[in-house]
């Protein structure tokens, strides 16, 4: 992956990119690959911090770290600015400074995003700009925050640096564990198949962190083994975790807990291997994604858990309304960040619970927040549409009038259910799952008779009506009954009466635009066609006359 994004800039460089910025949080990494650049194209790479300005760094060629990650090499410099020299250290004398160099060099501005809010600062880089094109030095930014004043959107070409793929975990921690061979003091026990399922609980994580963790499972019990695999997730939740905007779930329900939806198994079954290399190897493509609308409470969010238990996929829930942030650009940059998160764990399913609420209002003028939420919608269903790693998409939706119909469109996802109401079977089957999760048999509760009462009633209100009969004979210290269930049943007032209305203009909606979860539901109405009439004689009728 790294080496796809260093022909990039360096095609950018070539072509005379007056301004790059490289998005990364991963500084040593980058580093390394703009030094890499910098030999590649023979020229010299200037480093600048607002700490030391364009100062001489030289890292020694054998240092290695503990985590056994390659060394540095020295970072390349012209002629070095004097240690004295305070003007370097601020912008505008960075920027002069390169504007006055004689050398056919690449300048790295690292975190320089805070001092593109400063206006002279932005009217001295269009100046640059000019002076850049007639010349063969490059100017690159080197920031994990995104942040394009207005007057550069022109000028300024963004480019990602995304997480370390399979490919290059493997270098690291193969480099890792060959640096360990020769100690006695630790035990490696990894062979191929393990190696493999390391790498891939490594993805997601950058290579620092990847380094990190490896080496946290060494230090534990001074030895590498498949015991070593939950301390390696465990670390990668934490790490999600404080993105605050993705979510790391272990699945926990399969599709034996998801009582009926038919169809919605059959079409998840049949797409089981989807993610091998087998499916490649077939010419198939990875699927995109689901869009399960229906009813509250009828399975959609259990049945997202239940497709990544079976697909034997990571399961990252995305949480729309934590992308928005008070500061202008970070959104859009929380939204790309979790987009290269996501992918960086590829293969994965990325779940959006109840999206309308996330995306809602997309229709307005974007007066009220500038368009962010516009900006930000637009970056999540091009990459809906154009996305190549093989991340799966699970959105769930209740309301689907919210729902901007820019995301119904065909493309975004490869099917639309619509997930109803549980039918008598389904409900029987979603109380016996009930039941038996709780240790209880469901052939002494009488579950047809109890499924007759419970018509109307979502997958929830049927586990709530068990656990409030439960509750009540804990309450008397006996055992539940089936007449407890059907008390509680009784007592309790469905959310298809009260929505009545709602749900009826939900289920029309769908009854032409979405596919049936299951096969009880009613099915779609086909379009009828007119036929022309028969012309007198026997002969086809004139269109022109029909």
């Amino acid at each position: 992956m790294s080496a796809e994004v260093l022909e990039e800039i360096v095609l950018h460089v070539k072509a005379r990119y007056p301004i790059l910025y490289l998005v990364s949080y991963e500084e040593e990494r980058a580093q390394r690959l703009l030094r890499e650049l910098g030999s590649r194209l023979a020229k010299r790479v200037y480093f600048w911090t607002a700490s030391e300005g364009f100062s001489e760094r030289a890292v020694p060629a054998d240092d290695a770290t503990p985590a056994g990650r390659p060394a540095a090499a020295p970072l390349a410099f012209g002629a070095p600015q004097p240690s004295s020299d305070e003007k370097t250290r601020f912008p505008v004398g960075a920027l002069e400074y390169v504007v006055q160099s004689a050398e056919r060099a690449i300048f790295v501005l690292q975190d320089f995003h805070p001092f593109l809010e400063e206006a002279k600062v932005v009217r001295l880089l269009r100046d640059v700009c000019a002076t850049l094109k007639r010349s063969f030095k490059t100017l690159i930014f080197l920031s994990p925050v995104l942040k394009v004043p207005e007057e550069l959107a022109k000028d300024v070409t963004v480019l990602d640096l995304p997480l370390p793929d399979a490919q290059e975990l493997s270098g690291l921690l193969r480099t890792f564990l060959d640096s360990l061979r020769n100690d006695s003091r630790f035990q490696i026990d990894l062979d191929q198949g393990l190696f493999e399922r390391v790498v891939k609980a490594a993805l997601g994580l950058t290579e620092s962190q990847a380094g990190n963790v490896f080496q946290k499972a060494l230090v534990k019990d001074r030895r590498f083994s498949v015991e070593d695999l939950p301390l390696i997730i465990g670390e990668k939740k934490q790490i999600i975790r404080k993105t605050g905007i993705l979510e790391y779930f272990d699945p926990d329900a399969g599709l034996a807990d998801v009582g009926g939806l038919d169809e919605l198994k059959r079409w998840l079954l049949s797409r089981r291997e989807a993610f091998s290399d087998r499916a490649r190897e077939y010419g198939l493509p990875p699927p995109k994604g689901l869009l399960l609308l229906g009813v509250q409470g009828c399975g959609k969010s259990l049945t997202a858990k239940a497709i990544a238990s079976t697909w034997r996929l990571p399961l990252l829930r995305l949480d729309v309304g934590a992308i928005f942030a008070s500061f202008i650009g970070q959104s859009e940059a929380n939204m790309r960040r979790a987009i290269a998160t996501a992918e960086g764990l590829a293969p994965v399913i990325l779940w959006l619970d109840e999206v309308e609420k996330g995306f809602s209002g997309m229709g307005g003028s974007g007066s009220t927040d500038g368009g962010t939420a516009t900006r930000v919608f637009g970056t999540f269903l091009t990459w809906l549409q154009e996305k190549t790693k093989p991340v799966f998409v699970v959105a769930t939706s209740n309301e689907i009038r919210n729902l901007p119909p820019e995301m119904l469109r065909k493309g975004r996802f490869d099917e639309i259910f619509f997930i109803d109401l549980p039918s008598l079977e389904e409900r029987a089957q979603i109380l016996s799952i009930h039941l038996e999760k709780r240790r209880r048999r469901p052939a002494v509760f009488g579950v047809e008779e109890l499924a007759h009462a419970m018509d109307g009633m979502s997958g929830a209100e049927i586990e709530e009506a068990l656990v409030s009969a439960m509750y009540a004979s804990f309450a008397e210290n006996r055992e539940v009954e089936g007449r407890d269930v059907l008390r509680a049943v009784r007592d309790s007032v469905p959310l298809s009466h009260t929505m009545r209305e709602e749900i009826g203009a939900l289920r029309e909606w769908a009854r032409e635009r979405a596919r049936p979860a299951s096969a009880r539901q009613s099915p779609r109405r086909r379009p009828t066609v007119t036929r022309p009439a028969p012309a007198p004689g026997g002969g086809q009728a004139d269109p022109a006359r029909t």
